[in-house]
C-alpha cells in the first residue's frame, strides 16, 4: 500500500472510531445560539412546558393584545381618555406593552411592518396558539428573549442551576421587571385615575397561570423536577434587579433608551441596578 493508501485508511479508521467513541447524549445537543432573541410562547409549550402554555392562554397576560382592538374594554379606555372605537394594535405606545418583544430582536411586529425591500415581514396571529401577540412567557423570565436559555434548559432536560439560565439571560427579579409596565410613567392607567390601577404584586403573580388546573395524561411527565432545587438557590438578579428599560415614541416610533437597557449587545454584559454593576454573560 502506497502512502497515500495508508493516509486514507487512517483517516476513515478514524471516523469510525469518532463515530462509536461519540456520547449519544452530547451529540444530541443543540447549539446555544450567539445572541439572545424573542422567540414567543409557542417554543415554550409541546413537550416542554404544556401545561404552564395552556395555563397562560387563559390568564391576563395570554390576551393583552385583544384589549388593543376596537370595542374592547370601552369603560376602561374612556375612564383614560382613550377612544374605545378606536384601534391600537399598531399603537407603539400600547404594543410596548401588549405583546412580546416590541422593538427588540425576535419581537412582535405589528401588521404593516416591512423591511427595506417592502417584503411583509410581519409577525403572523393565530388566534387558536397565541404567541408574540400578548404578553408572553419572555416578558417576565427573560431580559432579551430566551432563544439562548431555552437551550441550556433542553440540553440539560431541565437539571439546571438557576446560575446556568442567568447567564444566558434568564431573569428571576419578577417584581421588578413587572414595573416596566404597570407602574411605568406613561401608561395611562395610573392609580391616579382609579385605585383598580395600583399595582399589587403578590396579588397579580397569583393570576399568571395557575398551572395545576391544566394537568392531563399527556403533559404530565412534563412536571418540573427540580424546581424545589432551584428554590434554594439565590440569581443575582434576586439580589440586583437588572435595568428597567425605558423608551419614548418619536415620529410615531417606540425607541428604547439604550442607556436603560439590561443588555448591552456590545459589550455582551447583563446591566444590574445596584451601583451599576455589570455582569459578563
Amino acid at each position: 500500500m502506497n502512502v497515500k493508501g495508508i493516509f486514507i485508511a487512517a483517516f476513515i479508521a478514524s471516523l469510525f472510531i469518532t463515530t462509536f467513541d461519540a456520547d449519544p447524549a452530547e451529540a444530541r445537543k443543540k447549539k446555544i445560539p450567539k445572541r439572545p432573541k424573542f422567540v414567543g410562547a409557542v417554543k415554550c409549550n409541546g413537550s416542554c412546558h404544556d401545561a404552564y402554555y395552556q395555563a397562560w392562554t387563559k390568564s391576563p397576560h395570554g390576551g393583552t393584545y385583544n384589549l388593543l382592538k376596537s370595542g374592547v374594554r370601552p369603560e376602561a379606555k374612556k375612564r383614560v381618555n382613550l377612544d374605545p372605537e378606536k384601534d391600537y394594535t399598531t399603537n407603539p405606545l400600547c404594543l410596548r406593552c401588549h405583546t412580546t418583544g416590541y422593538r427588540q430582536i425576535g419581537g412582535f411586529k405589528p401588521a404593516g411592518t416591512t423591511n427595506r425591500k417592502g417584503k411583509d415581514i410581519s409577525t403572523p396571529i393565530d388566534p387558536d396558539e397565541p404567541n408574540k401577540e400578548q404578553v408572553g412567557c419572555e416578558m417576565c423570565h427573560s431580559v432579551a428573549g430566551g432563544a439562548q436559555f431555552r437551550v441550556v434548559m433542553k440540553n440539560t432536560r431541565g437539571e439546571f442551576a438557576k446560575e446556568d439560565t442567568e447567564k444566558y439571560g434568564q431573569r428571576w427579579d419578577y417584581a421588578n421587571v413587572c414595573t416596566r409596565c404597570h407602574t411605568h410613567p406613561k401608561t395611562p392607567f395610573q392609580p391616579s385615575v382609579h385605585e383598580k390601577y395600583k399595582f399589587d404584586f403578590e396579588a397579580r403573580v397569583k393570576k399568571v397561570h395557575p398551572v395545576e388546573n391544566f394537568w392531563n395524561e399527556d403533559n404530565l411527565d412534563q412536571k418540573l423536577k427540580h424546581v424545589k432545587d432551584r428554590q434554594g438557590e439565590t440569581a443575582q438578579s434576586e439580589v440586583t434587579p437588572l435595568f428597567i428599560e425605558d423608551f419614548e415614541v418619536k415620529k410615531g416610533k417606540l425607541r428604547l433608551d439604550k442607556k436603560t437597557l439590561p443588555y448591552d449587545k456590545k459589550k455582551k454584559v447583563f446591566r444590574y441596578k445596584k451601583g451599576d454593576k455589570e455582569n459578563n454573560s
